[in-house]
């Protein structure tokens, strides 16, 4: 028994340096050119512009609580679906860039009584300036990429242990964000994205 338990002890501490060493390894490392594509749904309500809060109620504390337990407000709102495709470049310091098209499928709603296809930069950057500009930061086998202002985003996911694959996701907003309002279609939104990297130009 005492030999058995030796034995898985041996294995145990062998796992636990090869989880140690591969975490280990990951830093600093991610660097290179990378294809996203993306999948995302977001949520509208046609609430007033100017509403605190945005045209949402949440469950948590103050205004802006949990945002995947918004409620619309009013009785306007739709769900919108969408796909991305793009391109992530990480320079192996920190920062990076990012240029990203959204294909969107908007449903009969107050604006537009017929569906339609809709096609838009992503994030919010204006047409004239497509790259966005991150930094971001790897622990282990965790990413996490910041987007700041205009865009204010944060991504995190996962990246394989040989770095040529990688998720990020985000849920707008954030907790300590207010809700966005898309003036183009005059309504509220929330959105979920689970974007799928995969890299394709090694540095």
């Amino acid at each position: 028994m005492k030999r058995v338990a030796a034995v898985v002890m041996m294995i145990a501490t062998g796992v636990f340096m090869a989880v140690t060493m591969a975490s280990a390894s990951n830093e600093g490392v991610l660097r290179g050119l990378y294809g996203m594509a993306a999948a995302g749904t977001c949520l509208h309500d046609k609430s007033a512009a100017t509403e605190p809060g945005g045209g949402f109620t949440f469950s948590g504390t103050g205004t802006l609580g949990d945002p995947v337990t918004a409620t619309p407000k009013s009785d306007d709102y739709f769900i919108s679906t969408y796909m991305g495709k793009g391109m992530f470049y990480f320079d192996g310091k920190g920062n990076g860039e990012m240029w990203a098209w959204t294909f969107c499928i908007l449903p009969p709603y107050t604006g537009s009584l017929k569906p339609k296809v809709t096609q838009a930069l992503q994030p919010s950057a204006p047409l004239n300036m497509p790259t966005v500009r991150f930094t971001y930061v790897v622990e282990g086998a965790k990413v996490v990429v910041t987007i700041p202002p205009p865009v204010k985003l944060t991504l995190t996911g996962w990246i394989s242990s040989d770095h040529k694959t990688m998720t990020l996701e985000s849920a707008m907003p954030e907790q300590d964000q207010g809700v966005q309002y898309n003036g183009v279609i005059g309504y509220w939104q929330i959105c979920t994205i689970t974007r799928t990297l995969s890299r394709i130009v090694d540095e």
